[in-house]
């Protein structure tokens, strides 16, 4: 059965299939996705103010993209776990963790959703670039909050707007062209999905309803830079247009000929590259 936009349940377990599927081939772009973003990591991580010895919970921690920055923010006697739904996904951070040597790092299957750790145990919370695809984000993070101790904070970035993320919307209304029902709109805000928690103002009032404090939300520009047109589009494929490899071949062959041409606008060396902005929320539980 197809996940609908009525049936957020069941949109949100395809996508953490989809990611899943695809875990060895988002390994392979950490660096690229690292670098794409870079000041919105910066600003995340001075939010959260982690000192040595510090516990955080990071959710949808992928490969360990981001685990990385938090691992060594707390140190050998911290404490970091590394949780994900995808139990691909998990395998690879574990292993980068062993490699890297940090001790301090557990990586764990759990949906961020419904957090199986106990309550008051972490000093800070991190979600960086998953949360808009949680089926109930303010009721996750009604949750979420408990997990912190009195004074912990919490940390999330989404993706803002479409119109201030052509570097994902532009592929999401190639690949609608030969997939979406008519008149369906294109690209969707609906959740769960790239674009659910966008809207101005949308995250930072669940993080209040969620009982939080010292709430603050901040638009970090993040252009993503890429070589050429073609290694934009190859790494559109492998990581978001997972639905365009199902195409019939003729019309696999005019989408990648359409996406070319309009990556190009984004790889010009002298260009400020593909256009995307995100919104880093935090917040505070009160003591």
């Amino acid at each position: 059965m197809v996940p609908t936009p009525s049936d957020p349940a069941m949109q949100k377990a395809a996508i953490v299939e989809s990611w899943n599927t695809v875990a060895p081939q988002w390994d392979e772009w950490t660096p690229v996705v690292d670098a794409w973003f870079a000041p919105a990591t910066a600003c995340m991580m001075d939010a959260l103010g982690l000192r040595p010895g510090a516990s955080v919970l990071e959710l949808a921690a992928g490969s360990g993209g981001f685990t990385r920055y938090l691992a060594e923010a707390v140190g050998p006697g911290g404490r970091v776990v590394a949780t994900d739904s995808g139990p691909e996904m998990v395998r690879l951070a574990a292993r980068n963790a062993a490699r890297s040597g940090w001790t301090q790092v557990e990586a764990r299957v759990m949906d961020g959703e419904a957090p199986d750790v106990p309550a008051d145990s972490f000093d800070a919370l991190a979600c960086r670039q998953a949360f808009m695809f949680f089926a109930d984000p303010a009721r996750a993070l009604a949750r979420l909050r408990g997990t912190l101790r009195p004074e912990g904070r919490a940390v999330v970035s989404v993706f803002s707007e479409p119109e201030r993320n052509a570097v994902i919307a532009m592929p999401m209304e190639v690949l609608a062209k030969f997939t979406a029902a008519p008149g369906a709109p294109s690209p969707a805000r609906g959740g769960p999905g790239p674009f659910s928690l966008g809207d101005p103002g949308k995250l930072e009032q669940m993080f209040r309803g969620a009982g939080f404090s010292d709430v603050r939300t901040e638009r970090v520009p993040c252009p993503l830079r890429m070589p050429s047109a073609t290694d934009l589009v190859r790494f559109l494929r492998e990581i978001v247009l997972g639905k365009l490899e199902e195409l019939p071949a003729e019309d696999r062959a005019r989408a990648v000929r359409e996406l070319t041409e309009r990556a190009a606008l984004f790889v010009d060396p002298r260009g400020p590259g593909g256009p995307c902005e995100l919104l880093v929320v935090s917040g505070r539980r009160p003591a």
